[in-house]
């Protein structure tokens, strides 16, 4: 990381030099910045979520992963079903016993969920049976015409949510990426279709649950025969979902583009708003310190709530938070479903920090124009509150980062200390104790801001800035 004032520098472990401001624009990429005049809400953590993650404890709690690694992170959303769990527990369609073992899996995660005050998004594709691992030749909700196998199935499921008080605190997506063939391997009308069945059947049944969709594996300025089909569908279908979901999982996809593609397609069929969750986001390469500070960033900026995806599979799928744990023999042939010992990756010390250290008010943010580079920020009502997380989309270019309104926690004149730590990669299962702490640097004010750059030392490195 090299880090330099443009207005003072100081003794650091990089060589500052002086330049000018012609010198600094060729050399920049873009602006981030910080408004500290301008609050925008109390945290309320929205990405601190994942998909799958947690280990099956039969139908119970699990206490398989120590409760530090949830509540350091302020863990609030869950989304699971029972994937990939092999006979006897793959769902309804290879029998009633295999539903109710997956139906298990699905309890345990949801009680270990809200035993830490999380909602849980039931993943209602994965108690069918499409979690990819099905034959082609296996049955979808609506085929030839006939919806009473599935709602045979909603009975079943319905009642076992009754029964087993897993109503508080629950969201129900009926059906996952139906856009992908591994989930869905018919059309997009009978997915609507068969969306309509599901929703009125929740809706009646279950009124206090809150339904969510489409929960496409893309946003519709990516995938708009799909959306397109649904748009219309659920407006004369009165279906419309409580909370709009998609899927963020290339780079080359942007919650900042995505919003006014979704307004229009509102618009198009004179939809209501309603509050979103990118229910799946972070591509394979993007599970690193600076990526995830970049969506942190973004999901705050636009208060959306995000849930990380989980690239593993089987019974893996099922442990390390969604990726940002290790343990023994992980990744490997040696792994163990019920084994501990678990440690944190790089990752999570970013999710520790963004949930743990950055307290009392958010403040306005903006990312660079090129869209690779973004901050989120908070503070108190004093300067040694300020604190700043900050990373790139997989790049190692220069970019600044300006916070003005300084005079909003007492700072009118001389310099600011801004102590630096750096928050590495380790691999996808290397532990990572701490972020380095990289030392306090001097940076003087002028007309109520300051300016300093930063360039990572790697794609995956993120840092933290914080006023002391």
């Amino acid at each position: 990381m090299h880090f330099l004032s443009k207005a003072i520098c100081t003794t650091s472990i990089v060589l500052c030099t002086s330049a000018s401001s012609v010198e600094v624009a060729k050399r920049q990429l873009g602006t981030a910045t910080v408004s500290l005049a301008q609050p925008s809400g109390t945290p309320s953590h929205l990405a601190s979520g994942f998909i799958y993650g947690i280990p099956d404890n039969s139908s119970s709690i699990s206490t398989q992963i120590p409760d530090h690694f949830y509540t350091d992170i302020k863990f609030n959303y869950c989304r699971a079903g029972g994937a990939q769990l092999p006979a006897p527990s793959r769902g309804w369609i290879f029998g009633i016993e295999e539903f109710d073992n997956r139906f298990a899996s699905a309890l345990s995660n949801y009680r270990t969920s809200r035993k830490f005050g999380a909602r849980y998004i039931l993943l209602v594709h994965d108690l069918w049976g499409a979690d990819s691992l099905q034959s082609s030749s296996s049955v979808f909700p609506g085929d030839n015409g006939d919806f009473s196998n599935y709602n045979a199935f909603l009975d079943r499921l319905i009642a076992s949510l009754k029964s087993n008080n897993m109503i508080d605190g629950l969201d129900i997506d009926i059906w996952n990426e139906p856009d992908i063939q591994g989930f869905w391997t018919r059309t997009p009308e009978q997915w609507v279709q068969m969306w309509g069945v599901g929703y009125h059947r929740f809706r009646t049944e279950l009124p206090p649950i809150l339904i969510s969709g489409p929960s496409l594996a893309a946003p519709p300025d990516r995938n708009l025969v799909w959306w397109n089909t649904f748009g219309p569908f659920i407006a004369s279908n009165n279906s419309i979902p409580d909370v709009y979901t998609w899927h963020n999982l290339d780079g080359g996809l942007d919650i900042a583009r995505t919003l006014p593609v979704l307004a229009q397609w509102r618009a198009r069929y004179g939809l209501p708003d309603k509050p979103k969750n990118i229910n799946e986001y972070a591509g394979p390469s993007e599970q690193v310190p600076s990526t995830g500070t970049w969506y942190i960033s973004r999901l705050e900026r636009y208060n959306i709530q995000g849930l990380r995806a989980n690239w593993a599979s089987a019974f893996e799928l099922h442990d390390y938070l969604g990726n940002l744990l290790g343990k023994p023999g992980a990744g490997t042939d040696a792994y163990q479903p019920t084994g501990t010992g678990y440690w944190p990756v790089g990752e999570w010390q970013v999710y520790k920090y963004y949930a743990s250290s950055m307290t009392g008010q958010r403040v306005a943010t903006t990312g660079s124009a090129d869209g690779l580079f973004d901050v989120y920020a908070t503070r108190g009502g004093a300067a040694n509150t300020v604190k700043i997380l900050a990373g790139t989309r997989g790049t190692t270019g220069m970019y600044d980062i300006t916070v003005t309104g300084l005079s909003a926690v007492g700072l009118k004149s001389g310099s600011v200390n801004i102590r630096t730590r750096r928050f590495d990669n380790n691999g996808k299962y290397g532990e990572v104790d701490a972020p380095v702490d990289l030392g306090v640097y001097g940076h003087a004010i002028e007309n109520d801001q300051i300016t300093f750059w930063v360039q990572p030392e790697t794609e995956n490195t993120a840092y933290a800035f914080e006023f002391v």
